[in-house]
């Protein structure tokens, strides 16, 4: 019992420590945005609260819970998006940043509707800030909506942000290591309650299977946290079924892949395998599928650069896939 706490605590600890360079997702609910935080060792509201630039008097009436009572370690926290924190145009004072915020284009999105989903962004806005030479879309890519606004000495996020929205944004960082709190679902709705929306990014035309790796077996950079959390969990789960693709700008020269997918911890990292020819990545699951007809029966999408390693070139198809990952047996 003692070997699988300190375990988990390591695992959520690690998924911390590397959140600052994952894309961060937006959500919406009831007409609000938020993003999703789980909670790690030796964090409050109040370092919460500084790493999202918002009020901790924000975040707790947010999450219906006291100001006053403790967090527990793998807490999912919902940071509310306001006016402080959540922009859309401007130029960054001297001691802040801009994040990019990202949201996952679902079945019948164009342009236009998600713009208005999302504070009533333009599409000239939307096409700039994701290097877009026309309005074509495709289910699945990831797109910039919106920013998070934070300050460059208080959140470690602040390695990802820009300091001026109007041009192109400049591919974000993409994960240096483990994710800490990134959700990959996102909702359209009415954001009346926010001052800015979030944003997600496209890819580059880059083919796929021509980027290089660092990896000298091309599997991935997440294959030694896969033998960690392999040899401090107490169970194993494999599973079989459809797979999916989604476009990302990560993982071409860093070789860290990325998946999206339901009922498992954010963080963890799975061990991917394409049952047509038997080739194996390991991926960092970055949250859940988004709704929708698309992702119904799929067991896990994943990243365009873990796709093309597992030579998947046609994004547009589903393929027969593995999942393994270690788990808590409770």
């Amino acid at each position: 019992m003692k070997k699988l706490a300190i375990a988990l605590l390591s695992l959520i600890s690690s998924i911390g420590l590397n959140a600052q360079s994952d894309p961060l997702f937006i959500y919406a609910e009831n007409g609000a945005l938020f993003l999703h935080h789980t909670v790690v060792a030796k964090e409050n509201f109040y370092s919460i609260g500084r790493m999202y630039n918002i009020s901790p008097k924000e975040i707790a009436p947010f999450n219906d819970i006291p100001l006053e009572g403790g967090l527990e370690i793998g807490q999912l926290l919902k940071i509310p998006l306001k006016s402080a924190n959540f922009v859309q145009r401007g130029v960054a004072a001297a001691d802040e940043v801009f994040v990019p915020l990202y949201h996952v284009i679902t079945e019948k999105e164009g342009l236009f509707r998600i713009g208005q989903n999302f504070n009533r962004v333009s599409v000239s806005d939307l096409k700039t800030w994701n290097k877009l030479s026309s309005e074509s879309i495709n289910i699945g890519d990831m797109l910039v909506v919106g920013f998070l606004r934070v300050k460059s000495s208080q959140s470690p996020l602040a390695v990802q942000g820009i300091k001026r929205i109007g041009g192109a944004v400049a591919r974000t960082p993409v994960v240096t290591a483990p994710a800490e709190n990134k959700s990959t679902q996102n909702q359209p709705a009415n954001t009346n309650a926010v001052s800015e929306p979030v944003a997600v990014k496209t890819e580059t035309k880059t083919p796929v299977a021509a980027q290089p790796q660092r990896e000298s077996d091309g599997t991935g950079f997440f294959k030694d946290s896969y033998r960690e959390q392999a040899a401090n969990f107490d169970s194993f789960r494999s599973e079989r079924g459809d797979a999916a693709v989604f476009k990302s700008t990560s993982g071409w020269q860093d070789s860290k892949y990325y998946a999206l997918m339901n009922n498992i911890t954010p963080g963890t990292i799975v061990r991917i395998t394409n049952t047509g020819n038997d080739r194996i990545v390991f991926a960092k699951v970055l949250g859940e599928l988004p709704p929708g007809r698309e992702n119904e029966g799929l067991l896990i999408r994943i990243s365009n650069a873990a796709a093309a390693q597992l030579r998947v070139n046609d994004r547009d198809i589903k393929f027969s896939a593995e999942v393994a990952y270690a788990r808590s047996s409770r």
